[in-house]
C-alpha cells in the first residue's frame, strides 16, 4: 500500500515538472536550467517567434508612423520575455511597399526598428536575438525586383534568390521568396482582385527538395510569404502549389509558416481547418501543418514556436497588446 502511494505520487510529481516545464516553454517564462545539461539538449528546448506583415512606411507616407510603433511595441514587448526567444523570423511584406526611392525610405525606417552587427540583424541590443527575414509581395511593390531589400534589409542571398538554411539544435528552416502580385486568370474577372503570389520556380523546388534530403534535422521547418494552403484558391501562390505540398508532405515537413492573409489561420493540405482558439498543438501529432500568422499591421501579432525535445508546439496567435 505505502509502495503503490509511493510510486504514484513519484508518477504525479514527474507528469507536474514535464507540464511545467513545456508550458514554460510555450510562454517564454523563465524556468531553472541545469548547468550540466549538455549544450545540445538545451538547443532542442527552445522556441522562436513568427512576425508578419509589418508594412512599415517613412514617417514621409505615414506622419504618425503607426506601423514602425507597432513593430517597435511588438519587439520590446518580446525583449521583456524572461526566457528570450533563440531567434525571429518576419516572413515578408516588411514594407508597404519596396521599389524607387520612397521603397529605399521605407526600409530606412524598417531597420531603424532593429540593432545591426555584421551584417545580421537583431531584435536586443546586446545581439543575442536574431532575426531572420524573408521577401513579401509588397516589398516588390511597385515593379518585380527586390533591389531595395537586398539593399537594405538582406543582400546575403541575392545569388540565391533569397533561398536559405538557419539551422538551430535538432531543427532547420528553409526561407523562400514566394513571389511578387499575380493575376489569376483562370478566375472569374470579377475575382482578379484577389492576386496570387508568383510562386515557386522549378528551381526552388529543386532546392527545397535537395535541401531537405540532404537535411539531417529532426524538425523541418518552411517559411515564406504566401501560404500554400487557404480557403479554396485565394491568397495562395500560383507556380508549382501542389508540387511544393508534395514535396512537404514527402519529407514530413513539420510547419509551413506564411503570412500575407492579415489572419490567423491553420490548415493541412486536405482542408482540415483548425481555429486560434484550439491552439497550441502538438505538430507531432499531425501531418504537415500550413499556418498563416496575423500581421502586425492589423495589430500587435506575434507567434511562438516551441521545439521541446522531439515535439514542435504550435502557439495561438497572440496580441502584446490591445489596438486602438
Amino acid at each position: 500500500m505505502v509502495k503503490n502511494m509511493m510510486r504514484k505520487t513519484l508518477v504525479a510529481l514527474v507528469a507536474t515538472m514535464f507540464i511545467s516545464t513545456n508550458t514554460a516553454l510555450l510562454l517564454g517564462v523563465e524556468t531553472h536550467i541545469d548547468q550540466n545539461i549538455k549544450t545540445s539538449e538545451l538547443t532542442n528546448n527552445f522556441y522562436f517567434i513568427q512576425l508578419t506583415d509589418t508594412h512599415v512606411m517613412n514617417k514621409m507616407f505615414d506622419r504618425n508612423e503607426v506601423d514602425k510603433n507597432r513593430l517597435q511595441t511588438v519587439l520590446t514587448h518580446i525583449t521583456y520575455f524572461t526566457r528570450k526567444p533563440a531567434f525571429v523570423v518576419v516572413t515578408g511584406d516588411l514594407v508597404e511597399w519596396g521599389s524607387g526611392l520612397g521603397g529605399a525610405l521605407n526600409y530606412r525606417a524598417f531597420k531603424e526598428c532593429f540593432y545591426e552587427k555584421d551584417d545580421q540583424l537583431y531584435v536586443d541590443p546586446d545581439y543575442t536575438i536574431p532575426v531572420y527575414t524573408t521577401p513579401g509581395n509588397h516589398d516588390y511593390f511597385w515593379s518585380r525586383t527586390l533591389l531595395n531589400y537586398h539593399r537594405f534589409v538582406d543582400h546575403n542571398h541575392i545569388k540565391e534568390n533569397d533561398r536559405y538554411t538557419v539551422t538551430f539544435g535538432d531543427t532547420t528552416l528553409f526561407f523562400l521568396d514566394s513571389g511578387h502580385n499575380e493575376i489569376n486568370y483562370e478566375a472569374k474577372p470579377m475575382d482578379w482582385i484577389y492576386a496570387l503570389g508568383s510562386g515557386l520556380s522549378v528551381r526552388d523546388l529543386e532546392w527545397l527538395d535537395e535541401s531537405l534530403n540532404s537535411c539531417t534535422s529532426r524538425h523541418k521547418i518552411v517559411l515564406m510569404h504566401h501560404p500554400a494552403v487557404n480557403w479554396g484558391r485565394y491568397d495562395v501562390i500560383s507556380h508549382n502549389r501542389q508540387s511544393f505540398i508534395s514535396i512537404c508532405e514527402g519529407y514530413n515537413v513539420d510547419l509551413v509558416l506564411a503570412g500575407h492573409t492579415h489572419a490567423a489561420r491553420v490548415f493541412e493540405s486536405n482542408g482540415a481547418f483548425y481555429p486560434n482558439d484550439v491552439l497550441p498543438l502538438n505538430c507531432s501529432l499531425y501531418p504537415t501543418l500550413y499556418v498563416q500568422t496575423d500581421a502586425i499591421k492589423e495589430g500587435y501579432y506575434y507567434r511562438n514556436i516551441t521545439i521541446s525535445g522531439n515535439d514542435v508546439w504550435l502557439g495561438a496567435c497572440e496580441q502584446c497588446c490591445e489596438t486602438n
